[in-house]
């Protein structure tokens, strides 16, 4: 866990960027709130980026998100002008979350894609919730600190752009 003062170099800060300091673009997305908001988006995204691994290859998965942390970062600043700053690799998670759905769902079986398509009604309605400021109470986030939802949806978003490939048996 960064220090507070690191942390403060490196989140998402609105007039920070527009100032000029574009690594934020990319660092937002490695510090956190907490010990316990860092583990969650970290499970989740290395559980995931476990599962779309085969279908990108190594090269490919960290290229894309090298390239998805500022495009997310850059939609915050176009899509959420009252969002002031940001910590946190959930918009990640969410991306990787969906390559693994999408890596998943030609092998599945029934009861799997019955799974997958219920995780994926599941996932608009929580952006909703959050976008509506309803948080998990486990989510690792102080009490004043409210979801970015919009990192979320870019995740998924950016998810959905990314053509997968074909040739790579899963």
């Amino acid at each position: 866990m960064a220090s507070t003062a690191v942390a403060e170099l490196l989140e998402f800060d609105r007039h920070a960027i527009l100032a000029g300091e574009i690594w934020r673009l990319w660092t937002a997305h490695l510090v956190h709130y907490s010990a316990q908001h860092a583990l969650i988006d970290g499970a989740t995204a290395l559980v995931a980026g476990a599962i779309a691994l085969p279908a990108l290859g190594w090269r490919r998965l960290c290229l894309t998100l090298a390239l998805a942390m500022p495009l997310i970062s850059t939609g915050l600043l176009l899509l959420a002008p009252d969002c002031l700053v940001y910590r946190g690799a959930s918009g990640i998670a969410v991306l990787l979350v969906v390559l693994a759905a999408r890596v998943l769902w030609p092998r599945a079986g029934t009861m799997a894609r019955s799974t997958l398509l219920l995780l994926a009604v599941a996932l608009p309605g929580k952006i909703a919730a959050e976008a509506l400021g309803y948080a998990a109470p486990w989510s690792g986030l102080p009490a004043d600190v409210r979801v970015v939802w919009q990192a979320h949806l870019l995740g998924a978003i950016l998810a959905l752009m990314i053509k997968l490939s074909p040739s790579h048996k899963v």
